[in-house]
């Protein structure tokens, strides 16, 4: 790691530079107008360290006071094109004191970069405003400003606590963790995700994670288990939902006082292992969107995997800023594609991805419902529970050639159509063990889980080992723009599911 120093005219003299890299996403190699490098934040406080390349401020504050602190730490991350780099800082006094620090070369392999100086401090060390300003290969990268006192730390600030270290953070979000259950109408496991507790004994989850359930089981960190909560607040298609229940003392995360982060912070999550155990993740905020109707989202550098789903997005000091999940309509494209066992690829639904918690209601209705009122107010989707009847299914384009069989080789698998296509085909090979007959219908819904249309049942025979094709067709030319589900239903439950959009 490079390290330079630097002389201040009227300070202790050593400025020592450390510089991290830090993920993100990776941008073209087309060379931007204007500035070359773009600051992405910057911190000035009395601690710091990195947690796994990234840089934490522990102890962020402006004021400083000699002789009890020794130093002042200033942290620029900056946003520009992969290769050499020429750093520089320099510092100005209050009364006008100038230092530059020697300059050095960093090779950047990654589209953003970092550094931080740690500013020693003394009894000699002038009073006043201070103003540290970085430099990236000439250009002006952003400027932080500082103020030194001599006086003793006020006792507040004496008694303020720090940022929690790793180990409380963990330790913090694992108590007011909640393994939450989906279970089916026989008590079977459908999926498993997470929650947390807020407090008043409210567990916040994605709506994901309740999607389809008949019955839920909540096991606490404690190994207390609930069962059938209330849901006191839900929003499917913000992707959340909140239970209610009677563990009023369970530890309890603190919500974020309104919009707390911004690109380029810190953050951190539970994933959750297959054996139920917990790891501490972290990583960057590195966008965020708010697409109309679905809320606020945030973008994170890191994945997570699907009994996640649901858990919390912290920032530095523990405090909530997202839900784990939030994944928007596109990637259900393709997340039912392929099926296996009647579930869907699930891992497409998850990681890089939360819910703001700013969109979460402060006070719930005072009448929270149960899994039976979403069912009948059609906010539950069916579950896939019979793809062992289906072999092959597909979703392409064109009308069925009449007296042709229809052969998956003959046309690819298509999900996108235009408001132009007239129709598009809905073709199904279906197997079985045993001799079946039952009959067959094509179902087909919008995102709010409304029901569109629905074909007539036809007669399904399949012989044992053998498979029977069906094909229909779909009508496209009045539906709006927008992104649409199909379901076929067969002996008495969903066999094969396909999201589809309609583009201008």
């Amino acid at each position: 790691m490079p390290r330079s120093t630097l002389v201040l005219a009227a300070v202790v003299p050593v400025i020592f530079f450390d510089a991290s890299f830090v993920r993100a996403q990776q941008a073209g190699g087309v060379a931007p107008a204007g500035p070359q490098v773009h600051v992405v934040r910057s911190l000035v406080g009395a601690k710091g360290e990195q947690r796994n390349g990234t840089f934490v401020m522990t102890e962020p504050r402006s004021v400083f006071y000699v002789p009890e602190d020794r130093e002042v730490i200033v942290y620029f991350e900056w946003e520009g094109a992969k290769g050499v780099h020429h750093c520089e800082g320099n510092v100005r006094g209050p009364s006008g004191q100038f230092a530059t620090m020697s300059s050095f070369d960093y090779t950047a392999t990654q589209t953003r970069f970092a550094g931080f100086w740690r500013v020693p401090l003394s009894e000699s060390s002038p009073l006043g405003n201070w103003i540290f300003e970085s430099r990236v290969d000439g250009e002006q990268a952003g400027q932080l400003t500082f103020q030194i006192v001599a006086s003793s730390k006020p006792a507040e600030l004496v008694k303020q606590r720090t940022l929690p270290t790793a180990g409380e953070l963990y330790k913090q979000a694992v108590s007011a963790t909640v393994l939450i259950e989906n279970l089916d109408d026989k008590g079977h496991l459908r999926r498993r995700g997470s929650g947390f507790f807020i407090e008043d004994g409210a567990v916040v989850t994605s709506f994901h994670t309740i999607e389809s359930a008949l019955a839920l089981r909540l096991t606490l960190a404690d190994g207390k288990e609930i069962s059938s909560p209330s849901i006191a607040a839900w929003n499917r298609r913000q992707d959340w939902a909140i239970l209610a229940t009677s563990a009023k003392s369970a530890p309890a995360l603190k919500l974020a006082e309104n919009k707390t982060w911004n690109v380029g912070d810190h953050c951190s999550w539970l994933s959750v292992k297959s054996d139920g155990t917990h790891i501490l993740s972290d990583g960057q905020i590195v966008g965020s969107q708010s697409p109309p109707a679905y809320g606020e989202r945030i973008d994170i550098n890191g994945g997570y995997d699907y009994s996640s789903i649901g858990g919390a997005l912290l920032d530095d000091q523990g405090e909530v800023i997202g839900i784990l999940g939030g994944a928007l309509p596109e990637s259900l494209l393709n997340a039912y594609s392929y099926q296996i066992s009647g579930e869907v690829s699930e891992l497409l639904l998850g990681g890089g991805i939360a819910v703001s918690s700013t969109i979460l209601p402060r006070i719930l209705p005072v009448s929270p419902a149960t899994l039976q009122d979403l069912w009948a107010k059609g906010q539950m989707m069916i579950p896939v529970t019979n793809s062992k009847y289906v072999l092959f299914g597909m979703l392409s384009q064109g009308e069925q050639v009449k007296g042709k069989h229809f052969q998956p080789a003959d046309r690819s698998l298509q999900v996108s159509f235009h408001r132009g296509d007239a129709t598009a085909s809905v073709l199904i090979h279906f197997q079985n063990t045993e001799p079946l007959k039952t009959t067959a219908t094509i179902k087909l819904y919008d995102l709010d889980n409304r029901s569109l249309a629905s074909g007539s049942p036809e007669k399904i025979s399949v012989s044992r080992g053998q498979t029977t094709e069906r094909m229909w067709q779909l009508p496209l030319a009045s539906l709006p723009v927008g992104i649409y589900r199909l379901d076929v239903e067969i002996a008495g439950g969903v066999a094969w599911r396909q999201f589809f959009k309609i583009t201008n």
